[in-house]
């Protein structure tokens, strides 16, 4: 991808966005959510300068995000540049596809804690690989590798978020003033959001049991929500007790596997509405089959009937990232 000497920068800011308007409207990435309360409301600050894109969000309650990117989208969250933020953010879990640092085309699963701002970040690879250099994104890779968030030198992770947050002044105030940015000064800020991490080192930290009883658990109910889960099923499948997965999601998500399996159907029978044809194809297709309790159960978390969203999509739109996949 080239950039013109002057950079073409689109912001947006949103208050109370939903995951139902957000989802609809993405076009660079694919998304799945699960609010591990109710529904959630998103705050958002996005500045798309073309091949980097900078978020500033924050949810209303925590949730789990799965999302899939092109092959040429690279991604990475970072913390807000305070050390009680950082803390909370080397604390959450990592490794695979938790991890915060993700290769292009991957899939992630993030957990968004509630109330917490973060940084979600997306560069088209081909412009880093021509900014950065092919090595440097080699080395990108080991950042992606890691099993804890612990690995990551706190330190430099408290700069790329000062540098992150100075990018997204930058575009405030050119967009304000309407005077542009150069594509050197854009390719300067990516460089000291991405460099420092890339050469850092790394600690040598293991992820932890209950992490990895936790990816394992969610990996199942995402492939078997539309059957019946027994919870034994789910701990055998995980290799632990009862008990103790009950423990681990308690202590990881604040919520029990159950609950977790019922916001997980509910949200995905809320964006299967859109293109189903029936309420109840939607619904035994989320593993639902009491459409009565269902129904209750939608119009209590969404203030409205599954049949008011059939078939009806978000007339909310947010064009950011279209030359990624070009």
């Amino acid at each position: 991808m080239d950039v013109n000497n002057q950079v073409v920068i689109n912001t947006y800011e949103g208050q109370d966005l939903s995951y139902f308007d957000l989802i609809q409207s993405l076009s660079c990435i694919e998304m799945t959510s699960t609010p591990l309360s109710g529904d959630a409301l998103i705050e958002m600050n996005v500045v798309d300068f073309g091949p980097l894109i900078l978020i500033k969000r924050m949810n209303s309650c925590s949730s789990i995000e799965e999302i899939k990117f092109g092959p040429h989208t690279l991604a990475f969250q970072l913390p807000m540049a305070n050390s009680e933020a950082i803390l909370n953010f080397v604390n959450l879990p990592g490794g695979d596809r938790y991890n915060p640092f993700q290769p292009s085309g991957a899939v992630s699963q993030w957990l968004i804690p509630e109330n917490t701002p973060t940084y979600h970040i997306q560069a088209d690879a081909r412009w880093l690989k021509n900014v950065l250099g092919s090595q440097a994104l080699k080395d990108y890779h080991e950042l992606c590798r890691v099993d804890s968030r612990k690995a990551y030198d706190s330190s430099v992770l408290f700069a790329v978020a000062a540098a992150t947050q100075h990018a997204m002044d930058v575009a405030k105030k050119s967009t304000k003033s309407q005077i542009p940015i150069s594509a050197s000064h854009l390719e300067s800020m990516v460089t000291d959001i991405l460099l420092p991490c890339i050469m850092s080192d790394l600690e040598e930290v293991k992820a932890s049991t209950r992490q990895k009883i936790l990816s394992r658990a969610l990996d199942y109910i995402r492939d078997n929500h539309a059957k019946p889960i027994r919870l034994t099923e789910l701990a055998s499948f995980v290799a632990t007790s009862g008990r103790n997965l009950q423990m681990v999601f308690k202590q990881e998500l604040g919520v029990t596997p159950s609950r977790y399996i019922q916001q997980f159907r509910l949200h995905r029978f809320r964006h299967r509405l859109v293109n189903s044809s029936s309420v109840t194809e939607a619904a035994y297709n989320s593993g639902f089959k009491h459409l009565g309790r269902l129904t209750e159960q939608y119009a209590k978390v969404f203030n409205k009937y599954p049949s008011e969203d059939l078939l009806i999509e978000s007339d909310f739109s947010l064009e950011i990232g279209l030359g990624f996949e070009s």
